[in-house]
């Protein structure tokens, strides 16, 4: 009995610790957390030191329906279609049903840091309409994102693999919103995009279901 009473004191603390992680857990995965950006492929919005300082910004992520009133502009993160197992973080720059001419950049980075050496655009894929109505495949130019979809992008395009290189992602891959960035002590919002030169064109559209949903 004596013994009993005297581990009492630290069940309730074992407890107390498991409740606490657990609670922190749930808290991370499902309502925000605190990542880092590593690359730069985001800069200068975002860890814009990266490559010289290997500074890196620290981003509070809401995990909280993040899919919900998504808007173009807005930073996301999102599980990397090429790598199920990683997440990226990029910017929305198109939403389902937007038709997007892809940024031009067939010359590529070839001498550029953090590029990935000469690169084509993004050719359309199979199921990917154009703004002539035909199937997208294999194709380059003009394309509509489609439903339950978002066109996705680096603000950095000389060292950002996005939506250019393997297009529209599903809105079912994001997993967070950006909703602010500390930056050494300073909290602020996140930055927008500068506009650059030879941007993505974007022209807004309207969200269609497919025809197989209507039938």
């Amino acid at each position: 009995p004596k013994m009993a009473s005297s581990l009492r004191p630290l069940f309730k603390t074992s407890k107390t610790v498991v409740l606490s992680l657990a609670l922190l857990l749930t808290i991370r995965d499902h309502v925000v957390a605190i990542d880092f950006v590593k690359g730069s492929s985001m800069a200068p919005a975002l860890s814009p030191t990266a490559h010289e300082t290997g500074e890196r910004d620290a981003v509070i992520i809401k995990r909280w329906k993040p899919k919900d009133k998504l808007q173009r502009g807005d930073v996301i993160t999102f599980w990397k279609p090429h790598k199920p197992g990683e997440i990226s973080i990029k910017r929305v720059v198109a939403l389902e049903g937007d038709l997007v001419w892809p940024r031009d950049r067939e010359s590529g980075t070839k001498d550029g840091w953090g590029g990935w050496g000469v690169r084509g655009n993004f050719l359309g894929q199979e199921g990917v309409k154009g703004k002539d109505g035909e199937d997208g495949k294999g194709k380059k130019g003009c394309l509509e994102v489609p439903y339950g979809h978002v066109w996705v992008e680096g603000d950095n395009w000389r060292g950002s693999f996005d939506s250019n290189d393997f297009g529209p992602i599903s809105r079912a891959l994001v997993d967070g919103k950006a909703v602010g960035v500390v930056r050494g002590w300073r909290w602020m919002d996140v930055p927008g995009k500068k506009e650059e030169k030879g941007d993505t064109k974007v022209k807004e559209g309207r969200a269609r279901l497919p025809e197989a949903f209507l039938e």
